[in-house]
Formats: structure tokens, sequence, C-alpha cells
């Protein structure tokens, strides 16, 4: 009888040492997306008010704003947002 208990017990350790890396590993990413996301988004406010906003500074904005969402609602983060206090940006 101990032997089952012991083999779920251990599928259960092991889903959880990957869960809590993959959520790890997410909040990194996330941290990293945030430094990009503030230096670009002052970088495009400069630009608005100049008038010059490349087509190719929007996309890259857009990508990284699209990553950065993304990862907000991944299985292993989605709860993050409650936690911590992730910053807003400008919907591109």
């Amino acid at each position: 009888m101990g032997t089952p208990l012991k083999y779920i017990l251990s599928l259960l350790l092991l889903a959880t040492f990957l869960y809590g890396t993959l959520a790890a590993l997410t909040y990194n990413t996330i941290q990293i997306k945030i430094e990009k996301l503030d230096v670009l988004e002052q970088e495009l406010m400069e630009k608005e008010e100049q008038g010059e906003v490349s087509y190719s500074f929007k996309q890259n904005y857009n990508k990284e704003y699209d990553t950065y969402m993304h990862l907000q609602t991944r299985l292993q983060s989605f709860w993050m947002k409650w936690i911590f206090n992730f910053r807003e940006y400008r919907t591109p």
C-alpha cells in the first residue's frame, strides 16, 4: 500500500518542482521585459513629441508589449499579476 502513495507523492513533488522552476524563469523574463519596455516607452514618448516615430520602432514596441502581456497569461504566471505589482504600459 505504501508504494502507490510514494509514487504519487514523487510525481507530485516533481510536478511542483517543474512548475516552480517555470514560474521563476517566467518571472525573470517578465522583469527583463519591464526594463526593455521602460526604455522603449520613454523613447516612444520622446519620438512622438518630435513626430519621428518610425514603423520599425513601433513594430519593436508592439512585439515587446505583446510578449510582456503573453508572459503574464501563461499557466505558470497567470496568478503573478495579483501578487506582484506589474506595471501597466501604453497599449500600442
